[in-house]
């Protein structure tokens, strides 16, 4: 009984100590499970992004699919002709056709796993590619302007030759007569605008419906959210002009 009341005299002295004893173990608790729901959220955006990269990459290889063939087919088909018809016009096709080949389709290759290119090497792309479709179409005149500060700009790839592929096929190719596609770049408060001006035929019921327009609107909008756009309208002078509005990026270092 003397033993019981000692403990039960010691029980106030003692309380107070092993709470305080306890309180460092629980803090310690408190922080490890914050850091493992932290980790375990870090781990959570990282495959988002994976997945949300994966899936602009997939939209990507579709785009660069549909680049080539039509272009392809209809230049091998133009060339034909031409042998049959003005061999020496035909040969010019062919050489420019090879120079497109030689200085594009390793770029498209690459690209496929690259997130952001030079715009000055997409406007060579575009310039290879409209070297092709004149000599194919000597009816057609073709313009591509960009300043050389403007050149070292990062943007996504494929995108601008798909404007004006798309130009090419729904606007010119239908076209009687002599026609005008007109590529510019420009710059103005940070905001960097890509257009493809045609005086084709204009809007028609598909316009702006295309896969390769609906997947320039998807990788725009995972790249840069609500930052950049896609904008189709009438032409002053007839056709469509396209552009491409989104945030000027130069390389860093590391990129250059």
């Amino acid at each position: 009984n003397q033993a019981r009341e000692i403990r039960l005299l010691n029980l106030p002295i003692w309380f107070p100590v092993l709470a305080w004893l306890a309180g460092p173990f629980d803090l310690a608790a408190y922080f490890r499970q914050r850091r493992l729901l932290r980790e375990a959220d870090l781990q959570a955006q990282a495959e988002h992004y994976k997945n949300q990269r994966n899936e602009v990459e997939v939209k990507l290889a579709v785009l660069a699919g549909q680049v080539e063939p039509h272009f392809l087919f209809n230049t091998l088909s133009g060339v034909r002709a031409a042998m049959l018809s003005d061999p020496e016009r035909g040969v010019v096709m062919i050489d420019h056709l090879i120079d497109y080949l030689r200085s594009t389709i390793p770029q498209l290759r690459a690209d496929g796993a690259t997130t952001f290119v030079t715009l000055g090497s997409q406007c060579d792309s575009v310039r290879a590619y409209l070297g092709v479709i004149e000599a194919r179409m000597p009816r057609l005149t073709a313009e591509v302007e960009c300043a050389a500060e403007l050149r070292s700009a990062l943007i996504p790839p494929l995108m601008l030759i798909s404007l004006v592929e798309n130009a090419v096929k729904h606007g010119i190719e239908p076209k009687k007569g002599a026609a005008r596609i007109r590529v510019t770049a420009t710059c103005r408060d940070g905001m960097l605008e890509l257009s493809v001006q045609d005086d084709g035929v204009g809007f028609s019921a598909s316009s702006g419906s295309g896969i390769g327009l609906s997947n320039i609107r998807e990788r725009l909008k995972h790249l840069y959210g609500g930052a950049a756009a896609l904008n189709l309208r009438a032409g002053d002078d007839g056709g469509v002009v396209a552009s491409i509005v989104l945030p000027l990026r130069e390389p860093m270092e590391n990129e250059a």
